[in-house]
């Protein structure tokens, strides 16, 4: 997929005092670098939470090579530069904890009030790979004593603390989180005007670009005419583009986005097919016909269902066509096992659910990672960034059913679902989900099970951060991935997204997409 520019009229106002500021951010970064390298942590680390490192990236690789070999004496700068060089890609041992730690293994007491220190060490800890077990001990240590710590605090670290502790910032969806320290920054008395006014104005940037995007495909959208031919189904394309611009938030890579979104809008609705509309003898049909891969085969579909298929047929088609443009790779075969595969997971869900078959937990996994739709998602998203990555385009999208590239972001997607959805899907008749399985399969409680699956998902996240440390796959296609798991995280944090809306998925999208940041 070639990357693409896109500009708007706000943008357009506002080029050259934007690369002003971009200018003066960069004189910042050198200017720093020559200082002290608890500084140059601390700028890089409010330059990524503003949302603007995408603009220095050079700046910033050369600047943690700066501080590599800096060797922090406090608890708050060895963890932070732990959490910056491990989640940029620089290798570094959880062993530089240590020195904060008794011969038993378990931090020293000199620490425990140390508040910004702790934050910083529960920040970091959630960066850990299977195995280490001193970030463990680092999570609990932390989240215990800032607990404990938590009402002998000033309002504004007070605030940290709990987001911290409800969601850990390598978990926080990157525009959310953009927004949110933005207006914290601007309450922070050592904060750079320079990089205030930057954060602000290119939020607001990518916000229009955003829009835009949204426009266009709401015309398409409506050309498309789901809500007549199919009323039944869930019209969702601005969730469906939160989702894409939450995985992929870099302006160039627009049309990445857009496809993206095209197809999470058409799978939204043959995933109602599945659950709630079609019969088992319509489904198989369905899903043979998808599995030949040809219009000829729908003939004997009902009329809804040939909706459906056209759909997904000539959507598949227009974006794998333009990937193919720009790419000396055929696209369509990666793309159509996706969405067969996920189609026949889908119906033997729905075989399941019609029949009262209970499966075990193990065999529900198997199936529902590839049911939830996100490999058929990731697969576009990676097409998305091809531009930066062409050359490892095959290694990282072949072989994806045994694939942890896939796997993970995927298992986080299912099981993070199924936490915020299972109680409506079984009041709907929707017997099969994690959480039911796990209950039957262990005999154990609800609450057990959650517990569980948490952990699951946890774990998930440290063979996520597994991938960067080991250099299992090119870094940009591993942050797509986390980027994947974050943006639905967030999404499902207050309640079902692509159900009936909370008041807080409302205001998130609403600060996304169509309320600016104010300038003065």
């Amino acid at each position: 997929m070639r990357e693409t520019k896109i500009t708007t009229k706000y943008e357009d106002e506002h080029a050259t005092r934007l690369e002003v500021l971009k200018e003066d951010a960069k004189s910042l970064i050198a200017a720093t670098s020559m200082e002290d390298p608890r500084d140059l942590l601390k700028l890089i680390d409010t330059i990524q939470r503003l949302g603007v490192a995408y603009h220095f990236e050079k700046e910033i690789k050369e600047a943690l090579h700066l501080v590599h070999a800096y060797i922090p004496t406090d608890l708050y700068h060895t963890a932070l530069q732990f959490r910056l060089l491990r989640e940029n890609g620089f290798s570094i041992s959880s062993d530089v904890f240590n020195k904060f730690m008794d011969k038993d293994g378990k931090f020293m007491d000199n620490v425990r009030e140390d508040v910004t220190g702790l934050l910083s060490l529960f920040e970091a800890a959630h960066l850990g790979i299977p195995g280490e077990d001193v970030l463990e001990e680092a999570k609990s240590f932390s989240r215990n004593h800032l607990n404990l710590l938590t009402g002998k605090l000033e309002s504004n670290i007070a605030e940290q603390v709990q987001q911290s502790l409800d969601v850990p910032l390598h978990r926080r969806m990157a525009r959310s989180e953009a927004r949110n320290f933005i207006e914290a920054y601007q309450r922070d008395k050592a904060k750079s005007s320079v990089l205030l006014e930057l954060a602000k104005l290119d939020y607001n940037v990518l916000q229009s670009i955003y829009l835009k995007e949204l426009k266009e495909l709401a015309e398409w959208w409506e050309d498309m005419n789901f809500k007549e031919k199919l009323p039944f189904g869930r019209d969702r394309l601005i969730e469906c583009y939160i989702l894409a611009l939450g995985s992929i938030a870099n302006p160039q890579f627009s049309q990445g986005r857009k496809n993206t979104a095209k197809l999470c809008a058409v799978a939204t609705y043959v995933d109602d097919v599945y659950d709630n509309y079609g019969s088992i003898d319509e489904l198989e049909k369905f899903t043979e016909a998808l599995d030949r891969w040809d219009i000829k085969t729908m003939e004997e579909l009902p009329e809804y269902m040939k909706v459906c298929y056209l759909a997904l047929y000539y959507s598949v088609d227009e974006v794998v066509q333009d990937a193919s443009k720009h790419l000396d790779l055929e696209v369509l075969p990666y793309v159509k096992d996706k969405w067969i595969a996920y189609c026949r997971g889908m119906l033997k869900e729905a075989q399941w659910n019609q029949s009262g078959y209970m499966p075990t937990f193990d065999e529900y996994l198997k199936n529902a990672w590839i049911s939830i739709g996100a490999p058929v998602l990731l697969t576009i998203s990676y097409f998305g960034i091809s531009e930066s990555i062409t050359e490892y385009i095959p290694h990282c999208i072949e072989n994806w059913s045994t694939s942890e590239l896939f796997y993970r972001p995927s298992l986080v997607f299912r099981l993070v679902d199924d936490l915020m959805t299972s109680k409506a899907e079984m009041e709907k008749g929707e017997i099969v989900n994690s959480i039911r399985c796990y209950m039957v399969q262990h005999d154990v409680s609800e609450e057990e099970a959650q517990d569980n699956i948490e952990g699951l998902i946890s774990y998930s996240w440290k063979k996520l951060n597994e991938m960067v440390v080991r250099n299992s796959y090119p870094l940009p296609t591993v942050k797509l991935a986390m980027d994947t798991a974050r943006c639905v995280q967030r999404i499902y944090k207050y309640g079902d997204f692509f159900g009936t809306q909370t008041q807080a998925n409302i205001d998130c999208v609403r600060k996304l997409l169509f309320e600016p940041i104010p300038m003065d």
